[in-house]
């Protein structure tokens, strides 16, 4: 059966919304399913957004979750305030891995996954990307990343309801705060050279903050890409 986005934002709403009200959250009118809560600064927003291109019915669809601090809640889905999706906010904390496994559990079994009916890539350093359909991550989860949540059924929708009824004012909280992990922090930090970076004019000038990043910065992990960068900027 067709699960198209009003049946999911019906079944996200259903569970959601009881616990939503009693914790000060009114709907937004934003096109998707998203709630805002004043706080003392302006308000905290978020909305539930599912796949742009919609059901296919080997693969299903998807969708992901966004948070939003702006003065008022006509600026949500703009530019204004402070926007992260849920798979950078939760970079470095154990729920990113749990919802890697719980949509490992839906992937296996899309009809797309059962027949290999997926395209994929291969870079010349042996990584492999998909580039139509799905395939289970193997990896855990520690480092962000554009996070789509996926369902074939009403019972997919039903369970990743239940585990937001669970989660999601955990998740608010972490927005809301800026709380971030270890490697949140990394990136916080690895964002900051890249914008000295771009606003340095020179070459000369550009490596010099690469160089001096690579040196200090404890995150294998970025510090890795930072030295990816330098030589991409050696062979510009």
């Amino acid at each position: 059966m067709k699960i198209n986005s009003k049946m999911l934002y019906r079944e996200l709403r259903a569970a959601l919304a009881p616990q939503l009200k009693h914790a000060g959250f009114s709907a937004l009118k934003c096109g998707s399913l998203g709630w805002a809560r004043p706080t003392g600064s302006g308000h905290v927003m978020f909305w539930f957004q599912s796949d742009k291109w919609g059901w296919r019915d080997n693969w299903g669809s998807a969708f992901t979750l966004e948070f939003q601090a702006a003065p008022q809640p006509g600026d949500v889905m703009t530019f204004v305030g402070r926007r992260e999706r849920i798979g950078h906010l939760l970079e470095g904390f154990e729920e990113l891995d749990e919802l890697r496994l719980r949509n490992n559990s839906v992937i296996e079994r899309l009809p797309g996954v059962i027949n290999q009916d997926w395209l994929v890539s291969t870079l010349d350093d042996g990584t492999e990307i998909v580039l139509d359909g799905y395939k289970i991550d193997p990896e855990a989860a520690i480092y962000g990343r554009d996070l789509w949540l996926n369902y074939y059924s009403v019972e997919d929708v039903r369970a990743w309801a239940e585990y937001f009824e669970r989660k999601l004012l955990r998740f608010v909280s972490l927005f809301e705060n800026e709380t971030r992990s270890e490697q949140g922090r990394a990136r916080l930090r690895f964002h900051e050279m890249i914008v000295r970076v771009q606003n340095a004019v020179e070459r000369q000038n550009k490596a010099a903050i690469f160089d001096e990043y690579i040196r200090i910065e404890p995150d294998q992990h970025y510090r890795s890409a930072a030295q990816h960068w330098l030589v991409e900027l050696g062979s510009g």
